[in-house]
């Protein structure tokens, strides 16, 4: 049912729950076609509809990521350089036949490595050589003598210790061309004193140390072959390498000669074997610069190893 009052229409609307009454006003141009019944099952409800409440979102357990860390820098530690091995200044605490790394030479300075001392009576080169290769005489004393220590490269291309007695006239020229031999790499197979090989008297010790393919100066004894003395005695002859450079009689085209190994450096003296000494052969050519003679341009015996001063 409904009423006007004044100039708005009252409806008065029942519905089912116990037939309460409720009143629904319309305002002025508002029709019938509100969308609303008279016969309605909703609830009661005030004169002015409720707005719909939207349930307000329940916030989720998300945790918040916790922030991601940079990495922690490492410490790169600068690598230690390694160290260069440092240059010898000197042969002192080597012996002669010990090799010594090419990294420790100072190929600026060689020299330092070629000395020369005074051999005094009692010291210990005196106790190596006396009654051996050095015995008391008359024609030539120690003050006469001096010691070499030097290096040369042996066969397998190392750096070797050697040593060496000579006369001090020419001990000077002596160091000069085997520092020259040395850094030009020229091979030597070992160069001891001749009292290494010492067997009970001077010549048959001679042929031990040449035996063992030897370089060495000093030993007082004759010429083989004579009994002068040999300028081995006065500290003026070298043997290099023997071996490849023998000593060798020529009769009627065929050789005598005494060491087994130089077999095959007898006949064919071609500068195509290593080691040989020929005219074209740096020990050849340094060692007659200084005015030494050689052995192998004799007519016979053909001495091959050997140099010598007057």
């Amino acid at each position: 049912m409904c009423i006007v009052v004044g100039a708005t229409i009252v409806f008065i609307v029942k519905y089912s729950k116990k037939d309460k009454v409720d009143t629904v006003r319309l305002t002025p141009g508002m029709t019938e076609g509100t969308g609303l019944s008279v016969e309605s099952d909703l609830p009661a409800s005030s004169s002015e509809a409720a707005p719909t409440e939207t349930p307000a979102a329940t916030p989720t357990d998300t945790p918040t990521p916790s922030p991601t860390l940079s990495p922690t820098p490492t410490n790169t530690s600068t690598p230690t350089p390694t160290p260069k091995p440092e240059k010898l200044k000197s042969l002192s605490g080597y012996d002669p036949g010990d090799t010594i790394s090419s990294d420790k030479i100072d190929r600026d300075n060689l020299s330092q490595y070629f000395t020369s001392s005074e051999i005094v009576e009692g010291d210990s080169v005196y106790n190596r050589i006396y009654g051996k290769s050095y015995v008391s005489n008359s024609n030539i004393g120690l003050s006469d003598l001096r010691y070499l220590k030097m290096l040369h490269i042996n066969f397998n291309g190392d750096y070797q210790v050697g040593e060496m007695i000579v006369n001090k006239s020419v001990a000077g020229e002596v160091l000069e061309i085997f520092e020259i031999l040395c850094a030009e790499g020229y091979q030597i197979y070992s160069m001891y004193l001749i009292d290494n090989f010492w067997s009970g008297d001077a010549a048959t010790s001679d042929w031990y140390s040449i035996d063992a393919n030897n370089t060495s100066a000093f030993c007082y004894r004759e010429a083989t072959g004579s009994s002068n003395l040999s300028k081995h005695a006065l500290g003026r002859a070298i043997d290099i390498n023997p071996q490849q450079n023998p000593y060798v009689t020529y009769t009627d085209g065929k050789a005598k000669y005494s060491h087994d190994n130089a077999a095959d450096y007898v006949y064919d003296r071609s500068s195509s074997k290593a080691h040989e000494i020929t005219t074209s052969d740096r020990a050849y050519e340094l060692f007659t610069s200084y005015g030494w003679t050689w052995g192998g341009s004799w007519n016979s015996p053909k001495d091959y190893q050997h140099f010598q001063k007057s």
